[in-house]
């Protein structure tokens, strides 16, 4: 009996941990397509120098994940760039990841 209790208690936190792993892939899966898309753009100048200037998230012209990325994300989510607002950039290139390609 005590050990059908422990096989229980040990396949349930199994289960438990197994349901955030989506999560955490999907959010990975858009942190890469996110900086793919701003590679994308720097590299085609899709973005205004202004913009890029002083930015710590841009190195010698490679674009790297962080804090600083999201917080300038949310500052120019709506942003219209070739055409269309950098989210559904970001929301195309994420649906698609890691197939995802510049098209510029």
């Amino acid at each position: 009996m005590a050990f059908a209790l422990g096989a229980a208690l040990l396949l349930a936190g199994c289960t438990r941990t197994n349901t955030h792993r989506p999560v955490d892939d999907e959010a990975r899966r858009r942190d890469q397509a996110l900086v793919a898309v701003i590679q994308c753009f720097v590299d085609n100048r899709a973005i205004p120098e202004g913009d890029l200037r002083g930015q710590p998230w841009l190195v010698d012209g490679r674009v790297r994940a962080g804090a600083e990325l999201v917080e300038w994300l949310s500052v120019h989510r709506d942003t219209v760039y070739r055409g269309r607002a950098l989210q559904a950039w970001e929301n195309e290139a994420t649906a698609a990841w890691p197939r995802w390609t510049c098209p510029l």
